[in-house]
C-alpha cells in the first residue's frame, strides 16, 4: 500500500512539473533548457527529461539551431478543439433549450472524441426519466448510442471499420450491435434517412433520436439528441413530430456554424 501511495505521489509530481513547463512557455517566448529549468525551479537534468517526454508527444518543440523550446503543435490542437467545442455549445444552446421546452424530454449535445461520445451539454427534460448515465464531460461508447451513431455515420467509413475491428463491441443490452458489419449497415441507413435511433442499445430503458451537425467545411462537427424512457418514446419510428423538430434544430445549428447545404443525404 505504501509503495502504491509513493508511486501515486510521484506521478502527480511529474504531472505537476509538466504543467508548470507548459504554463511557463504559454507566454509565447522560446526558452533554453537553463531558462526553463530556472523558471520552474527544477534541476537541468530532470527538466531535460520532462522536455524530451513532452516533445515526444508534440506538446513541446525544440528549435535545432538555437536549442530553444516552445509549445508544440499538440497544444495548438488542444486549443482548437476547446475553442470549437465551446463555440458549438454557445451556438447550439438556444436550439437545445427550445427543443427541450417543446418536447419536454432530455436533450444532449455531443462530439466524437477518440471514437467515443463526449457530452458537451445536457438539458434535463421536464419529466422524470430515472437514471441516465449521460453528464457534461462524460463519455459513452459511440457504436451503441444515438449520438454516437449519428457522429460515426458521417465519419470516414474505413476509419470506423478499422477502429472497431481492433476494438471489440461490448454487448450492453439485448439490442446492442456487436458485429462490425451490422454497425456499418446501420450507419449507411442513418446517412440515408438523416438521423439515428437508439433502441435501448446502451441503457435498456432509454430511447433516443439523434441528428448530425455540420460545420462550414461540410464536415461532421457534433450531434444533438432527444432522449426519454421507452414508455414515452416507443415506438421510436412513430415520433415523427419530434424527429422533424430535431432535424430542424440540427439544420439551424449547422447553418449558424457556416454549413451551406440543406441536405444530410448519402453524399456526405
Amino acid at each position: 500500500m505504501k509503495e502504491k501511495q509513493k508511486e501515486e505521489r510521484y506521478n502527480i509530481r511529474v504531472l505537476d512539473r509538466a504543467i508548470s513547463i507548459l504554463s511557463l512557455l504559454s507566454d509565447g517566448r522560446p526558452r533554453t533548457l537553463m531558462e526553463v529549468s530556472e523558471g520552474i525551479d527544477l534541476s537541468a537534468s530532470t527538466c531535460f527529461r520532462m522536455l524530451s517526454a513532452l516533445a515526444s508527444h508534440n506538446y513541446i518543440a525544440r528549435d535545432e539551431a538555437s536549442g530553444q523550446y516552445s509549445l508544440g503543435v499538440a497544444c495548438l490542437e488542444l486549443a482548437r478543439s476547446y475553442q470549437m467545442s465551446n463555440h458549438i455549445r454557445r451556438v447550439a444552446l438556444p436550439e437545445l433549450e427550445a427543443l427541450r421546452d417543446e418536447t419536454a424530454e432530455t436533450v444532449h449535445l455531443a462530439v466524437l472524441d477518440r471514437m467515443e461520445v463526449l457530452y458537451l451539454d445536457k438539458l434535463p427534460g421536464l419529466h422524470a426519466i430515472g437514471l441516465m448515465v449521460s453528464h457534461v464531460g462524460g463519455r459513452v461508447p459511440s457504436y451503441c448510442t444515438g449520438l454516437g451513431k449519428a457522429l460515426l455515420a458521417y465519419t470516414d467509413t474505413e476509419r470506423v471499420r478499422q477502429h472497431f475491428e481492433r476494438t471489440p463491441l461490448t454487448r450492453f443490452t439485448d439490442t446492442t450491435l456487436v458485429q462490425v458489419d451490422q454497425l456499418l449497415a446501420e450507419l449507411q441507413e442513418i446517412r440515408r434517412r438523416g438521423y439515428a435511433l437508439d433502441r435501448g442499445e446502451h441503457e435498456p430503458d432509454v430511447r433516443c433520436v439523434a441528428a448530425p451537425i455540420f460545420d462550414s467545411q461540410h464536415k461532421i462537427a457534433a450531434a444533438i439528441s432527444i432522449a426519454g424512457p421507452s414508455s414515452r418514446m416507443e415506438p421510436l419510428e412513430s415520433n415523427q413530430e419530434r424527429i422533424t423538430r430535431l432535424l430542424r434544430a440540427a439544420q439551424t445549428i449547422s447553418t449558424q456554424l457556416g454549413y451551406g447545404r440543406t441536405s444530410h443525404a448519402e453524399n456526405h
